[in-house]
């Protein structure tokens, strides 16, 4: 307590030294100094189609198969988005919220294989999309061939150091085996990753 108290009166020495408290801080105000502040953030509307197309047209030319959007798979890049926005922070895991495949258990995606790319300070879905082809392990995921869908969305927070922050999931969903030899349901064992 002795040294929060005293990083406490130096902080609001200088504070009020610069003209910018007026009244000493309050123990809140500096754990929240320490934690990081949280932003306004606000979904933006992304083209998702053209996302799918543009996706799709890349693996193409690379002799892979197109990906088709899932509704799913967009509502959790839209929270992942918002929640790096929130924190001013581009990672696969934001605090509270749990790794990549924890996400996608708790949004209700049950995936064979699955793989996100985030990113941010990309002002358009074409510069998001050029970024990421840029970035060896990034590009990787768009390309790995066992992908059928994808779903992407951006989040931004003004006064944030990214300004917008993006999130494309990809991923194979699993599917059960059919018939009598399948035997009993299984958990799937498919590959997660986040790039």
């Amino acid at each position: 307590m002795y040294c929060a108290k005293s990083i406490l009166r130096v902080v609001t020495a200088a504070l009020v030294v610069a003209g910018l408290a007026s009244t000493p801080a309050t123990p809140l105000e500096l754990r929240s100094l320490f934690k990081g502040k949280q932003h306004n953030a606000r979904e933006i509307s992304v083209d998702t189609n053209a996302a799918a197309r543009m996706l799709s047209d890349y693996r193409r030319r690379h002799g892979l198969g197109p990906v088709k959007l899932d509704p799913t798979l967009n509502r959790i890049a839209a929270d992942h988005a918002l929640k790096m926005a929130k924190a001013d922070k581009v990672s696969h895991v934001v605090r509270g919220e749990g790794s990549f495949a924890r996400r996608l258990r708790s949004g209700g995606y049950d995936a064979a294989v699955a793989a996100e790319n985030v990113g941010g300070g990309y002002v358009s879905l074409e510069e998001a999309f050029a970024g990421w082809r840029k970035s060896k392990g990034h590009n990787k995921n768009m390309l790995r061939p066992d992908i059928t869908v994808m779903g992407i969305a951006r989040a931004d927070a003004a006064g944030s150091k990214y300004g917008a922050f993006w999130s494309l999931v990809l991923a194979r969903p699993y599917e059960r085996p059919q018939g009598p030899a399948a035997g009993p349901p299984t958990m799937p064992n498919g590959l997660i990753i986040g790039r």
